[in-house]
């Protein structure tokens, strides 16, 4: 199954297949932070999760660093065609939209972690 990996060029965030003229632009990683929120974003997890023996935290508040994060999660073929059909030019909160829906899918992504019941 093809991956699409996160690369920054020239500060601008692109999934790129294995074939790297399969390649689709997100936008600007400063555009990205800004419309997750913030550098980082907390996760939460309730007593049962906090079980698991690989999440380190006591306080069941997991830190991740936004950054680095989009910049290392591949994705799927599905989440890269999905957001093909956003716009780099519309805008949506004075960013593009497809910089948007893809925050909104990737702190999806992250709010996913450690829930045994998604899916």
């Amino acid at each position: 199954m093809t991956r699409y990996e996160p690369a920054c060029e020239d500060g601008t965030l692109v999934l790129v297949a294995d074939d790297v003229d399969d390649r689709l632009e997100v936008g600007p990683i400063d555009d990205v932070v800004a419309a997750v929120g913030g550098d980082t974003h907390a996760i939460e997890y309730d007593q049962k999760q906090r079980k698991q023996p690989w999440l380190d935290t006591d306080d069941g508040t997991l830190e991740i660093d936004v950054r680095d994060a989009v910049t290392r999660l591949n994705h799927t073929p599905e989440f890269v065609s999905e957001l093909r059909e956003y716009d780099m030019g519309e805008d949506r909160y004075g960013l593009p939209t497809r910089t948007v829906k893809f925050a909104d899918q990737f702190v999806d992504i992250l709010e996913q972690q450690g829930d045994t019941d998604a899916q």
